[in-house]
C-alpha cells in the first residue's frame, strides 16, 4: 500500500475514533486531534503548566522547593524543553505565571501552528487540567 493511501486511512480512523470518544470529557485531547498537535508539543505544554502551577502555590506548598529543584535538574525535562529552545530555569523562575509568559512558550512549541491561548486553557480547564491555573491565566486575558 502506497504512503498516499496509509495516510488517508490512518486519517479516517482518527475520525472513527473521535466519533467514539465523548469530546465533552476530554476536550483538551480532541483540541490537540483537531489542531495534530505531536505528542511532544503535548507533553512540553503539560510541564509548562505544571511548572506554573507549582509557582503560583510557591509560598503554600511544602514541597514546592524540592519539586523545584528535582525538575530543574530533570535531563528528560530539560532535552524535551530543549527542542522548542525553552531553557528549564525560565519556566522555575521565582515569580507567578502570566499570560503573557503562556503565550510566549505557545509561540515556541507551537510555531508553525496559530494557537489561541484562551481556547487551550478554556479546554484545559473543562477536563480538569490545572482548573486554578487556567482560571487564573484566563483573568488576565479578562484584564487585557
Amino acid at each position: 500500500m502506497n504512503i498516499e493511501k496509509e495516510i488517508g486511512k490512518l486519517k479516517y480512523q482518527i475520525k472513527l475514533l473521535k466519533c467514539m470518544v465523548n469530546g465533552d470529557e476530554f476536550p483538551f485531547f480532541m483540541y490537540a486531534i483537531d489542531h495534530e498537535f505531536e505528542e511532544n508539543q503535548v507533553n512540553a505544554l503539560l510541564k509548562i503548566l505544571t511548572a506554573f502551577r507549582y509557582r503560583m502555590y510557591e509560598g503554600t506548598d511544602d514541597n514546592y522547593h524540592h519539586y523545584h529543584e528535582l525538575n530543574k535538574a530533570d535531563a528528560q525535562l530539560q532535552s524535551l524543553l530543549i527542542i522548542y529552545q525553552i531553557e528549564t530555569s525560565e519556566i522555575y523562575k521565582h515569580e507567578l505565571p502570566s499570560i503573557i509568559e503562556f503565550r510566549h512558550y505557545l509561540n515556541c512549541i507551537f510555531a508553525e501552528k496559530e494557537t489561541n491561548p484562551k481556547h487551550i486553557l478554556l479546554s484545559l480547564k473543562r477536563q480538569s487540567i490545572y482548573k486554578e491555573l487556567c482560571d487564573y491565566l484566563l483573568n488576565q486575558i479578562e484584564d487585557l
